[in-house]
């Protein structure tokens, strides 16, 4: 048989090979589209006896605690805990793959769907002090990633501070204990300066996003930052800045697992 003849016949077999070989891709397209056909944004509900409340998000104790903070006027600052490898997902977007089939991958935090029905007194349906506790611990009970605390700071002012995560019980990044001084400067100069002082001092890498809330760096937001902190928790030096901001302002600290480093968002 000729050389031409064998390879005539080997054709079609060779067409149907690839005609069957699977996208590599395939399956994490496939998770990826029905993991986020299925976030959701917070929806609470109020009965005469209760608040249930339902969210689907990576952190959707954050996204909660935003939505309760927004309809009440609380003021909920958030911190997350260094997540490991157990607490993620492969979040990298089926676009991204189609163009660059090798290319890096993008990570995630694992969250889902949380629910939890908290009692409620029908005389103050909306006492924080009654409801925040009870919706920390239905967290913590929920299999999502970390586990936190609450603090309260005031009546309406809370801590929600990370107190583990899949690799065990850590130290939240904002009782490093640091020193601080600020001057006449705005306010975005002096959280720059506060997150490259955190970082040098806790090891971990910490940065400002100043792209939420006030364009702080315009003119009209000059406030003034004057500040001489000696010896104390990060987190009460950051209470201080941001009551000299303005008392709307809470913090959001989040982990950003491809950078490994945590960023600092001051929402108004």
């Amino acid at each position: 048989m000729s050389s031409r003849s064998i390879f005539l016949s080997l054709l079609p077999l060779s067409l149907l090979l690839f005609q069957q070989t699977p996208d590599p891709n395939g399956a994490h397209i496939k998770e990826w589209t029905e993991r986020h056909a299925q976030y959701s944004a917070p929806k609470i509900t109020q009965t005469d006896s209760s608040l249930e409340i339902t969210a689907n998000d990576p952190r959707p104790l954050d996204s909660v605690l935003a939505a309760l903070a927004h309809q009440h006027g609380w003021h909920i600052n958030y911190e997350d805990p260094k997540y490991g490898k157990a607490d993620l997902v492969d979040d990298t977007a089926p676009s991204w793959l189609q163009e660059h089939p090798n290319g890096g991958r993008v990570y995630a935090v694992v969250g889902g769907a949380f629910f939890a029905k908290i009692p409620i007194d029908g005389y103050f349906p909306y006492d924080p002090v009654q409801i925040l506790p009870t919706l920390v611990e239905a967290y913590n009970r929920s299999g999502n990633p970390g586990r936190f605390a609450l603090h309260t700071i005031n009546h309406d002012s809370f801590d929600i501070v990370p107190t583990a995560a899949a690799g065990g019980p850590q130290a939240p990044l904002l009782d490093t204990v640091m020193s601080f001084d600020a001057t006449d400067m705005v306010p975005a100069t002096e959280l720059r300066k506060f997150c490259e002082k955190l970082s040098r001092v806790s090891g971990q890498t910490v940065v400002f996003d100043g792209s939420f809330g006030l364009p702080m760096s315009a003119p009209q937001y000059e406030v003034g930052i004057k500040q001489h902190s000696q010896n104390q928790a990060a987190r009460e030096i950051l209470r201080e800045i941001y009551r000299q901001v303005g008392s709307t302002y809470c913090w959001r600290l989040f982990y950003d697992t491809d950078s490994n480093q945590f960023v600092l968002q001051l929402r108004w």
